[in-house]
């Protein structure tokens, strides 16, 4: 025996309400998802256009270099490519680059300096211009 239908009301009206909380809720879900994929896909589209203007300007072996960086070393290779890029866009670059070329520029943006070590018999090896220093030294002064 019910005495009133008041309390179903309420009941199917916070139902209601919860459903329509739910729902909104969800689309919500969606449309945050589709951003980020949109996000995602702008970065990959960037990335292969990057890629193909690059390797216009790359000889072979300077294309397997890249890609070997683009694994092992990704800042560097992000900033190599952002440098070439901007040689492009300045009209800086007369020839294609080779794969020494780019070693260069990874030692310039790490900041690390090329050594030649020197090596005779018997001996352990010596960095060459520590070698001068010492040999002009003993000559020079």
């Amino acid at each position: 025996m019910r005495v009133s239908n008041v309390p179903d009301d309420e009941l199917r009206s916070l139902r209601e309400k919860r459903k329509q909380e739910l729902l909104a809720q969800s689309l919500k879900k969606d449309l945050t998802t589709k951003k980020e994929q949109d996000e995602i896909q702008k970065v990959r589209d960037k990335h292969l256009r990057s890629k193909m203007i690059v390797t216009q300007v790359l000889e072979q072996d300077a294309i397997m270099y890249i890609d070997w960086l683009e694994k092992n070393r990704p800042p560097i290779a992000v900033s190599i490519k952002d440098t070439i890029i901007l040689l492009l866009s300045k009209n800086m670059l007369r020839k294609k680059l080779s794969k020494i070329d780019l070693m260069k520029l990874e030692r310039e943006l790490t900041g690390q300096e090329s050594t030649i070590q020197i090596k005779k018999r018997g001996r352990k090896s010596e960095n060459l211009s520590d070698k001068m220093k010492k040999d002009h030294e003993i000559n020079g002064d």
